[in-house]
């Protein structure tokens, strides 16, 4: 399996697996399907109507403006709602087990989103998207490369290692940044492929120095469990 090793911006280096074309494509037709499903239902409830076009036509231009807007956020905000919501996952990303990320292994923030996703819906639909995931060397689309972006396999086997196990001073005195890098090295920690006694003793010094006189009960900590 090919993977990728990313530097973080505390200058540690991280593998992840690259997601292929094929999963990314079945994680998308799921997707389209719910979003078909979501149409179908509007469809439904104007089939419902005695004459659902002289209707609207009948509405004023807001009440059209309003369809219209609902229109677009099921086939664009769908996107960014779900990855917002879920952690850079969509439903169909979700039951393929993929994540988006940042290229620097954060986590994807509106920007990012936007930004890929508005490809998505301009290139994608007439297949750009896949044939440049079949010709380039990293599998990337236009929306990838231009929000610095990429979609991982996660690993299942180690997704039970949460905030919640973490001790109460450890999650108080963590930033965000921080407990991202926590989690993701304890989750993962047993598939890094490169240089992992190194990885973890670098780890472990960036832990110690940044917090030894804040919390020295919670570096206590965190050397054992990266010890484990």
């Amino acid at each position: 399996m090919r993977r990728v090793v990313i530097t973080t911006p505390e200058n540690i280096e991280v593998a992840y697996r690259p997601a292929g074309p094929g999963s990314r494509v079945v994680a998308a037709f799921i997707d389209y399907f719910i979003q078909g499903l979501l149409y179908l239902l509007i469809l439904l409830l104007l089939a419902g109507m005695h004459d659902p076009v002289a209707y609207l036509e009948s509405q004023s231009s807001y009440t059209v403006a309003i369809a219209l807007l609902i229109v677009s956020f099921i086939n664009y905000g769908y996107f960014t709602l779900l990855e917002m919501t879920m952690d850079g996952r969509t439903f169909g990303k979700k039951l393929l087990g993929l994540k988006t990320i940042r290229k620097n292994g954060q986590p994807i923030d509106i920007k990012h989103s936007l930004i890929r996703n508005l490809f998505k819906i301009f290139l994608d639909n007439y297949m750009i998207g896949i044939l440049m995931m079949l010709f380039r060397e990293d599998e990337s689309r236009l929306g990838d490369i231009l929000s610095s972006t990429m979609v991982i396999e996660e690993e299942k086997e180690n997704l039970h290692f949460t905030d919640a196990m973490l001790p109460e001073n450890v999650r108080k005195y963590l930033d965000e940044e921080d407990m991202t890098l926590l989690l993701t090295y304890m989750q993962e920690k047993n598939e890094v492929m490169v240089e992992g006694e190194k990885l973890k003793e670098k780890i472990q010094a960036y832990f110690t120095n940044k917090y030894e006189g804040i919390d020295e009960e919670g570096v206590r900590w965190i050397e054992n469990e990266l010890n484990r």
